[in-house]
């Protein structure tokens, strides 16, 4: 799945000084923002593949531009730019044909929390909150986005903020926002915060709160956690439990992968360990190094059997010591743990996670209703000396980037091809016909 790693950062060249950011006003724009550290936000005209030598424009903004989103209007080559400011204004440009017009209006969310909200100045929730996530939602009528532990919604019509959700307690942020789809084809919205380690889903039609899962297990494999049908809210708390595997469920799996080895898929069934390998040399059996599982350069965990969570135990041989396999202790294992980011891939949710991880959620239907399940647990091993995984992206809609940054401020890449529940079947599929060609070669010897 992991398609391939690289030191340097997408974008421009690493510098020094203020950190930019580009976005596109649409796919088919010929115009793009930059907003710099300075409080300005630089528009360019992207004319081929002319470099970007001189702005064609500059904006003013009160504070730092900390996101961007652009809402399609129902004027044709017409959008609304959203800008997320640092101190928690909303900042709104009106563009035409790629350019913005000379009036802007702000959304003010301090006030918003005062006067329709009763939310008083003292109140924790009325520090000024940097916008750190935006999403267009409800067929574009609407914009969620973040306001420290709460959301607030944009209604886009009137460019009013009409409501406020409250999924999070201060001191807890919501860091991101994501859309995605139910099981009935219903329109749901993700978000995640930076401290209670939750992942919360909205019904976005009816505002109201459907389900909650805890993202700090250090072994999510198999955790299933029920999702309320709109109109009943599940009780306080994170809810997540451990499914038991079925008599025909997929035993515990280990894929991995590497130049030398090619595919190796081990299942582990009490204390048996049954072996399958798949090379991709031509090479007789006689030629390929001796197997070792610390040799991976990838690790896919099936979720459906018994201990499918763990990772192999490093052998003799190894040239990773275990310090390097193993999380650490402490403060620093529960930063390990940390959700960084929440993407929409197809038909499912994955969850990066500071160490490296990656969970990955999808919905089902369960006697008439819907529950959440880890259906898979990603993990890149030689990622693991790159640093903390500090934010990911969903590229060209099948691929996803995460970024891995050092103590030395190194910057590293992984992408990974954007699997849903129809890539993950086939995948386990074909491990089990693997497995039981493996088996009845072994009955014939």
């Amino acid at each position: 799945m992991r398609q391939q790693a690289t030191r340097e950062p997408l974008g421009f060249p690493r510098r020094s000084g203020p950190r930019k950011d580009v976005w596109p006003v649409s796919a088919g724009s010929h115009a793009a923002r930059l907003p710099l550290q300075d409080q300005k936000i630089y528009i360019y005209s992207l004319k081929g593949m002319c470099p970007l030598n001189a702005p064609q424009r500059a904006l003013d903004t009160p504070a730092v531009v900390t996101c961007f989103l652009a809402v399609p209007v129902l004027k044709k080559n017409s959008f609304l730019v959203l800008a997320g400011l640092a101190d928690g204004l909303v900042a709104a440009f009106p563009v035409v044909r790629g350019a913005p017009e000379d009036s802007c209006s702000y959304l003010c969310s301090h006030t918003a929390n005062r006067s329709k909200f009763s939310i008083p100045d003292e109140d924790v929730r009325q520090n000024p909150y940097p916008v750190t996530a935006m999403e267009v939602v409800n067929s574009g009528s609407e914009v969620w986005y973040s306001n420290g532990p709460g959301l607030l919604v944009i209604d886009c019509a009137g460019l009013d903020i009409s409501r406020r959700l409250e999924p999070y307690a201060a001191p807890s942020v919501v860091t991101s926002l994501v859309c995605s789809s139910d099981c009935g084809g219903e329109e749901v919205v993700w978000c995640l915060d930076d401290r209670a380690n939750l992942l919360v889903m909205y019904h976005s039609a009816t505002y109201q709160l459907c389900a909650r899962y805890f993202c700090g297990d250090p072994n999510p494999g198999r955790d299933v956690f029920p999702v309320h049908p709109s109109g009943l809210e599940p009780p306080d708390g994170p809810v997540a439990s451990r499914q038991e595997p079925e008599a025909d469920s997929i035993a515990d799996v280990s894929i991995m992968y590497s130049k030398e080895l090619g595919t190796q898929i081990l299942t582990h069934q009490d204390s048996l360990t049954d072996y399958c390998s798949m090379s991709s040399y031509s090479s007789s059996p006689r030629q390929r190094a001796p197997l070792s599982p610390d040799s991976s350069s990838s690790i896919l965990f099936s979720t459906d059997g018994e201990g499918s969570d763990r990772l192999l135990e490093p052998t003799a041989g190894s040239d990773r010591s275990e310090q390097e396999l193993s999380p650490v202790d402490g403060e620093a294992f529960s930063q390990h743990l940390q959700a960084v980011k929440v993407l929409a891939v197809k038909d499912v949710i994955w969850v990066p996670r500071r160490g490296g991880d990656v969970i990955v959620i999808g919905l089902e239907r369960d006697a008439g209703a819907q529950r959440g399940r880890v259906i898979a647990v990603l993990k890149a091993r030689e990622l693991t000396s790159r640093g903390a995984l500090v934010d990911a992206a969903v590229v060209a809609k099948d691929t996803v980037v995460c970024g891995f940054e050092d103590e030395s401020s190194e910057w590293c890449l992984a992408v990974w091809r954007g699997w849903g529940t129809r890539e993950f079947d086939v995948f386990f599929q074909a491990y089990e016909e693997l497995g039981r060609l493996e088996a009845c070669g072994r009955k014939r010897r």
